[in-house]
């Protein structure tokens, strides 16, 4: 009977393994989709003049987690339309990850951000009255992000230029509870 028993847990022990050493060793990350929202825009005979991703969370991980799926959208955006202009305007509490004073805690994320900007040619804005509530000027950020007077409103004027707004959130499993209009006023 103790032989049975140590076989067993043998090969509970290598099925646990296996699977485990599945998931660790995966080289191939799967990439991110691009959103429904994006996917529909080529069903129309034409793209819009632009388009813009909105977020608006009160979740400071926010942005870090719609990052894949921002950049797939950019992807498949490129692909259909090279020059297409495309913004990022975020103006929740995740726009507090793109200080300065938050690059070393959020390096990956800040040269990603510096990579939409640089390389892909996105426009990146901050909302500069949101900021401005928790007293911090337009020099806290990035040098590459715009800080809008108010978020809402370069939205407004995006739309009037004939772009597409695109309201991004995390997935329900990644989504705090609260309203993510009721924002924390803690300290950036």
């Amino acid at each position: 009977m103790p032989r049975f028993i140590s076989t067993l847990f043998a090969l509970a022990g290598l099925t646990l393994f296996a699977a485990v050493g599945g998931v660790w060793g995966a080289d191939d990350v799967e990439e991110a989709a691009p959103s429904f929202e994006v996917k529909a825009l080529f069903e129309k005979d034409e793209l819009p003049d632009g388009v813009a991703f909105e977020i608006v969370e009160n979740d400071r991980a926010a942005l870090s987690a719609l990052l894949p799926e921002i950049q797939a959208n950019i992807r498949v955006l490129r692909q259909r339309a090279p020059d297409l202009p495309i913004a990022v305007v975020t103006h929740g509490a995740e726009q507090f990850t793109l200080t300065r004073a938050q690059a070393a805690a959020h390096g990956s994320l800040h040269a990603e951000i510096e990579s939409l900007v640089m390389d892909d040619g996105v426009n990146v804005v901050v909302c500069g009255t949101f900021a401005g509530w928790r007293d911090l000027e337009s020099d806290a950020f990035l040098e590459h992000v715009e800080v809008a007077t108010a978020a809402p409103d370069r939205l407004e004027d995006l739309k009037a230029a004939g772009y597409t707004v695109i309201r991004l959130r995390p997935s329900l499993l990644d989504a705090p509870a609260e309203d993510p209009w009721e924002f924390d006023f803690g300290q950036p």
